[in-house]
């Protein structure tokens, strides 16, 4: 994966569990980037409520920029 290929995401994260996740990668072996990519995907794969067809995506994109149009519209106006 090259930076191109990436995107920042920033997530306010509980200081309370973060020596927690700091020793789960640990544990594993890798870094906490690497055990939060990791699990993020494998929850995603493995979860029924997500489907990561690119077809599939599409057409639920669709369906939210008919169904939100105006909304999505004002948003974009401000």
């Amino acid at each position: 994966m090259t930076q191109k290929d990436t995107v920042r995401l920033t997530v306010d994260f509980p200081v309370s569990l973060h020596i927690f996740l700091k020793m789960a990668a640990a544990k594993e072996g890798v870094s906490m980037r690497a055990f939060i990519i990791e699990s993020l995907m494998y929850k995603m794969e493995h979860e029924d409520k997500v489907d990561l067809d690119k077809e599939a995506f599409r057409r639920e994109l669709a369906k939210m920029t008919k169904k939100d149009a105006k909304l999505m519209k004002d948003l974009s106006d401000r």
